[in-house]
């Protein structure tokens, strides 16, 4: 649950808790605290992912952020996931948000919360502390890359004048999800590597919307694996994206959308490669003709099979199964 702070949360988080609320209980990888009254009513569960990211569990009956207009603003953003429930935010700067089950709020540090209505029944969130300054470096140090740069990471967040909120989606979904419930065995590394891949998902995030974004479920899933079986059968014949999305009951633009996100090619790149491997396979024969094996191959002109056999593999067909023997 969002807390306002005139703190630096990468250095001073235990006296910032220490602030609002009550060390209740502590292990090696775990911190548990009480909102002290004037704070609200409710649980956090706090650890610590990194240096610049740290992952709490709040179950919150009720809370009054400190609203502090002379606050000193630090470069950090909160990514709160709502689980269970329904709270409105009104800002300082008198935006007003509200977010409910499966919604995802992001805080930045310029603009506070000034009132935090918890709707009946209290909420349930997960919050990923971000400090911006560390992040770049984490997320480099991690993935053994210098691909993260820190003035593009969550560049829009910072400079938006209030809370930016929107449908998790399933990616996410399945992320926080996983969140809450983490086997016993190696636990806190499935933590660590879950919050890592929640706050990459969410890099350019802007406005709601996180470009190039593309979500689809289990069943879409399966019907575009049996759309490449399909693909992969009755070559000689040609076999449109009409009929194709009809066969396995897909529109067309989400079969071609989808496709290309789990296989990386078109349908058409797909089918074509399928069909030169077949071809490769056919020029092993030295029965065949280069026109025969260009029919069984679905294409009518040996001329047209020779141009894209020669455009995949850089050689005729001629010239690749010379190369063969």
């Amino acid at each position: 649950m969002r807390i306002e702070t005139t703190v630096d949360v990468s250095r001073d988080a235990d006296a910032l808790f220490d602030k609002y609320m009550y060390l209740i209980g502590k292990n090696d990888t775990e911190s548990i605290y009480r909102l002290k009254a004037e704070t609200g009513d409710g649980i956090m569960r706090r650890y610590n992912v990194s240096k610049g990211i740290e992952i709490i569990y709040s179950e919150i009956e009720s809370y009054s952020p400190s609203y502090n207009e002379h606050k000193r603003f630090v470069n950090y953003i909160e990514i709160m996931y709502i689980v269970e429930g329904q709270v409105e935010f009104v800002m300082e700067n008198r935006r007003y948000a509200s977010a409910s089950k499966g919604d995802v709020v992001i805080f930045n540090s310029h603009v506070g919360t000034k009132v935090c209505n918890v709707k009946n029944g209290g909420i349930r969130s997960i919050s990923i502390i971000v400090n911006l300054e560390d992040l770049a470096d984490d997320l480099n140090r991690l993935f053994e890359t210098g691909s993260f740069n820190k003035s593009r990471m969550f560049s829009k967040v910072p400079k938006a004048e209030s809370c930016i909120c929107f449908p998790a989606g399933g990616m996410l979904q399945r992320i926080f999800t996983e969140l809450m419930v983490l086997p016993e065995k190696y636990g806190e590394y499935q933590r660590k590597l879950l919050t890592y891949q929640a706050v990459v998902a969410l890099l350019d995030v802007n406005g709601g919307k996180i470009s190039d974004y593309q979500y689809f479920s289990g069943d879409t899933g399966n019907k575009i694996h049996e759309a490449r079986k399909l693909l992969g059968q009755n070559l000689s014949s040609d076999l449109p994206i009409e009929l194709l999305s009809k066969k396995v009951k897909l529109n067309r633009t989400t079969l071609q959308r989808v496709f290309r996100q789990v296989y990386g090619v078109t349908v058409y790149e797909y089918r074509t490669h399928v069909r030169m491997q077949e071809a490769k396979n056919l020029l092993l024969d030295d029965d065949l003709s280069v026109t025969d094996i260009a029919g069984r191959c679905g294409y009518s002109n040996a001329s047209k099979f020779a141009a894209c056999f020669k455009k995949i593999t850089g050689m005729t067909p001629g010239e690749w199964r010379r190369k063969q023997f």
